[in-house]
């Protein structure tokens, strides 16, 4: 292959990246507005004390009213970013960094969620796996690393104002988790980014060879 060749395949590959980063964008933002819904629909649902039969999620009064508003408020932010997304995207404005941005507002917001609630005992860690998935969407393999690397960060950061609740302002409440799951959670979310790195990998090695043979068989009928 010549050095031109060469420029034509990296320059029609980055044409082809960023459109498939817009269009990974736009349904990772679609797949982030039912995910907040979804989940604070599930929390009004414990909020109100659902009871339909073996369906039981919590009475009411269990869950206090100040945490309500502070979910409220961290679900009203996550909206407007995805609508801010959805905005940018719909005007054909899609700078390189805003897929960095919107996944390190994810990693934020629900990182705030967790402080607000039970820290690192809280079932919504699953969500920064999910966060991992999303930027994979994007078939960006910098944008997984920084979701796997980031999302990593957030947890330790959250076992951290466990250990000090007092410093943090959770009072005298232990929300510290045994080392054994604090280990197992990292190695997962780190595991989650190699495995879908490596997809990204492969589509990306798929595409050179699909445009390669495709190249070859053109070649040889004409």
């Amino acid at each position: 292959m010549t050095p031109e060749d060469r420029n034509v395949r990296d320059r029609q590959w980055y044409i082809a990246e960023r459109w498939q980063e817009y269009e990974g964008e736009r349904r990772a933002n679609l797949l982030r507005i039912i995910a907040i819904g979804s989940f604070y629909i599930v929390h009004l649902l414990n909020y109100h004390g659902l009871r339909i039969g073996v369906l039981r999620l919590a009475d009411g009064g269990d869950v206090s009213r100040e945490f309500h508003v502070q979910v409220t408020l961290l679900a009203v932010a996550w909206t407007m970013l995805a609508v801010g997304t959805l905005l940018c995207l719909r005007q054909r404005i899609f700078p390189r960094w805003l897929k960095l941005f919107s996944t390190g507002a994810d990693i934020v917001l629900l990182t705030a969620v967790l402080y607000v609630s039970n820290g690192p005992q809280s079932p919504l860690v699953l969500g920064y796996p999910l966060i991992i998935v999303l930027a994979t969407l994007r078939l960006s393999l910098p944008l997984v690393r920084f979701a796997t690397v980031g999302s990593m960060l957030a947890y330790v950061c959250l076992l951290g104002c466990a250990k000090w609740p007092q410093t943090f302002g959770w009072g005298d409440v232990d929300l510290s988790v045994p080392r054994y799951e604090q280990l197992i959670v990292l190695l997962a979310l780190a595991l989650t980014g190699i495995i879908l790195g490596q997809v990204v990998r492969r589509v990306r090695h798929l595409a050179e060879e699909f445009a390669g043979r495709a190249g070859a068989t053109g070649e040889h009928e004409g």
